[in-house]
């Protein structure tokens, strides 16, 4: 079983900054994903800032139409020290 996401703040460049229910905090780049179908709709920055946490991973849209794999974002995200994160 993999940690839970508790907090997921949109950062620019298609980037989200995540905490984990461990309290380790990683940035996951969205930005490999975008040429994906199912993506797409993320490339609208208004649409890719609603990002929400549920379920312990992330969506987006009132239907959750689009979510990630708790594994990937786990596996593919950078760990960083809180005191990096900058507004």
């Amino acid at each position: 079983m993999f940690p839970k996401i508790i907090t997921a703040i949109p950062k620019s460049g298609y980037k989200l900054e995540l905490e984990f229910d461990t309290k380790i905090w990683k940035e996951f780049s969205v930005l490999p994903y975008l040429n994906y179908p199912v993506f797409e709709p993320l490339k609208n920055i208004s649409f890719f800032n609603q990002v929400v946490v549920k379920h312990g991973t992330i969506v987006w849209g009132k239907e959750e139409i689009i979510d990630f794999d708790p594994y990937t974002l786990w596996t593919e995200s950078i760990e960083i020290s809180k005191s990096n994160l900058v507004s």
